[in-house]
């Protein structure tokens, strides 16, 4: 088994699992155990494994030995393909979960008795009669479907034949048989892509189809459980269908039956790691920390800074952020960090970019896979609207009351209630034990899907960061309202605006980045500590003066300063001192002039970088520096003619000649930048 599976589909047979990606929270533990057998249905949405741990419990019992496995030529059975209802079979099987009981007891009495050789000299009807004889037809699914092209009459005759011979032969059964389902959501999957009945290519359709599939089989496990211990059936459902038992008077039972996959973060960390272990060596970034920090060693860093709050956030966390906290959705960051050459993935940049579009790939598929929950609401437009990441209930009840008016449908509809339960809007929730104020969202399947219902009261609502790229593309203006002191996410802490000298100050100031060419190689020839220590060390007595100065992912330095002249010294310096250390390292080193925020830091005092247009410009000029020198841009160029001083400005061209560079992050929604450029000479 490869590292980043996201489809368990990928494990075929049982040589394919590998054990230490299968993480196990207690709950999980206990339905793997293979001693207990009161948990047999395993109910999730959509990424969270169902597939994955119904393939480890057969397993489980196949190495073991504990019992004949059904189906015998895979690991699971799934039905494949397509059906289509007629009007009587559909206007039957929509009807309630009661026709699917009897047609998954039928077929699942047939499979498990043609194995066990128990099926000759019944006496039922021809059509059941037909089936049971038809030797092409081995599992359950192989039942079930052709089951499905009875009549609604002939399944009702079936279902009496079924209690009255095959049962009593199940009864007596003595030898250990265990069934593994899965995938039944997915065969009735077109029912839920429409709200509503209608003809079409697909024939007639109805969303009650889909639940009352599900609901069925864990109906007629749970009873098989009852009518003999030998026979057990392991299945997978949805937890959309699966909520829907709890209306019911056996919901307390049904529920003691099932495991609930949800992982806290510390499992989704934990998952995320035993990726990471899977991995070579020469694909990590600090392989010498493997073992000690296996995240550290794949990214190259502890920590990842936020341009706007300049807060520095953990590197797990601000990938889990960026996903639904879904193992599937950590796959699918994981595939996309592993692609990227060990270099590449250090960057800090690079690595952010890479996180973010993975995160719009996540937010894409599951915005289709809601659309069937959310009825006709039209997302589209409404995202077009959205400001930004962070709304007042102001700006929530205008937004609600703006889009059903251009709706014209004369029907409200909340929309901001369906984003809700989806979890793809969170709001600012009091908690009680530590006494502050967090971030909540809901997780996928966690909140009744459905359009309708009540928005929790909130001074602020919060829009995921998995769909800050898809808002970014259709309202380009969403990204420029990036909140300077919260970081929206899962169980974030909230922060008021703050006041006083903790506010975050906003005025005109020169910018220094710089950054270490090649710095990945000088990682793998093991000389990066030395380059590390020699730029501390050299913004350390060089930056001293000025107003702010700080080094990220031991590589990377931000300076602010209201001196150009001072702060082109310190460039020249940093240059020189890092060229000293062993390889020769190179700084390429970018200065602007404009608006920068800053904040004080709440244990001394002291001014840190907060963000601002002339530090993200600053940033994006950067990359475009050659190596060993300084440029700086037009603004910072005017500040410095102001003052007395030998510094040379040399003009930068652009393609063709150009006196303006498009600085703009390739791939990026980001606007144009164009940037007029000089090269800093002394």
């Amino acid at each position: 088994m490869r590292a980043w599976t996201v489809d368990a589909d990928d494990i075929r047979v049982a040589e394919d699992f590998d054990d230490a990606l299968l993480h196990r929270t207690p709950e999980i533990d206990s339905f793997l155990n293979l001693d207990r057998d009161d948990k047999f249905i395993v109910i999730g949405t959509k990424g969270f494994g169902k597939t994955l741990l119904l393939k480890a419990k057969r397993i489980l019992y196949q190495r073991a030995g504990r019992a004949v496995c059904l189906p015998t030529g895979n690991l699971l059975d799934k039905p494949i393909g397509d059906k289509i209802f007629g009007k009587e079979a559909l206007a039957f099987f929509a009807a309630s979960a009661l026709p699917w009981s009897k047609l998954w007891l039928t077929a699942i009495a047939a499979a498990t008795l043609k194995h066990v050789g128990r099926s000759d000299g019944l006496r039922v009807t021809p059509k059941l009669a037909g089936l049971m004889a038809d030797e092409r037809l081995h599992g359950v699914i192989d039942h079930f479907v052709r089951l499905l092209d009875f009549s609604p009459s002939e399944l009702q005759r079936s279902a009496a034949d079924t209690d009255g011979h095959l049962l009593p032969r199940l009864r007596a059964l003595n030898s250990p048989v265990a069934i593994f389902i899965d995938g039944v959501d997915e065969y009735f999957h077109k029912h839920i892509e429409s709200r509503t009945s209608h003809p079409s290519v697909t024939g007639p359709l109805s969303p009650s189809v889909w639940y009352f599939a599900q609901l069925g089989l864990v109906e007629v496990a749970y009873q098989l459980r009852r009518i003999n211990h030998h026979l057990k059936v392991f299945a997978a459902v949805r937890k959309e269908a699966y909520a829907r038992l709890q209306t019911t008077v056996m919901s307390q039972q049904y529920r003691g039956s099932a495991v609930d996959i949800v992982y806290p973060i510390e499992s989704l960390r934990e998952i995320f790691v035993n990726n990471i272990r899977l991995e070579k060596a020469d694909r990590m970034v600090r392989p010498e920390r493997l073992r000690a920090d296996p995240v550290e060693a794949f990214v190259g860093r502890t920590k990842i800074t936020h341009l706007y709050t300049g807060d520095e956030e953990d590197t797990f966390d601000y990938v889990c952020r960026h996903t639904l906290l879904r193992p599937r959705d950590l796959m699918t960051i994981g595939e996309r960090l592993v692609a990227l050459r060990p270099e590449e993935r250090r960057n800090e940049d690079r690595f952010k970019e890479t996180v973010n579009l993975a995160a719009t790939e996540i937010s894409h598929e599951y915005l289709t896979e809601i659309a069937p929950y959310v009825g006709d609401l039209d997302l589209e437009r409404f995202l077009r609207r959205v400001p930004g990441h962070i709304l007042t209930r102001a700006e929530v009840e205008e937004l609600f009351r703006d889009h059903n008016v251009e709706g014209g449908s004369g029907e409200d509809r909340h929309v901001f209630c369906a984003l809700y339960r989806v979890g793809l809007l969170g709001h600012l929730h009091y908690d009680w034990v530590s006494g502050a104020w967090v971030q909540r969202f809901l997780r996928p399947g966690e909140g009744t899907l459905g359009p309708d219902g009540v928005l929790p009261s909130a001074t602020h609502y919060l829009v995921h960061p998995v769909l800050s790229d898809v808002i970014g593309r259709l309202n380009p203006a969403y990204l420029r309202r990036i909140d300077r002191v919260n970081i929206v996410g899962y169980g974030r802490s909230w922060r008021e605006t703050p006041s006083g000298d903790r506010a975050v100050t906003a005025r005109a100031l020169c910018v220094l980045t710089g950054d270490v060419h090649g710095f990945g190689g000088l990682m793998r020839k093991g000389v990066d500590a030395a380059v590390r220590q020699a730029l501390e060390e050299a913004v350390r007595k060089w930056a001293r003066e000025t107003i702010a100065a700080e080094i990220r992912g031991g590589d990377t330095v931000s300076v602010v300063h209201d001196d150009p002249v001072v702060l082109a010294q310190v460039a020249r310096h940093l240059v020189d001192e890092v060229y000293r250390a062993p390889g020769q390292p190179r700084l390429r080193i970018a200065l602007h002039y404009g608006e920068v925020q800053t904040r004080r830091r709440a244990t001394d005092g002291s001014p840190v970088i907060a963000g601002g247009d002339a530090v993200l410009c600053a940033a994006r000029v950067e990359p475009h520096v050659e190596p060993g020198q300084i440029w700086m841009t037009e603004e910072f160029r005017a500040q410095l003619a102001e003052r007395p001083s030998l510094w040379r400005a040399t003009p930068v061209t652009g393609p063709g000649g150009a006196h303006q560079i498009n600085v703009k992050k390739e791939g990026e929604t980001e606007p144009d930048l164009w940037v007029q450029l000089h090269r800093l000479e002394f």
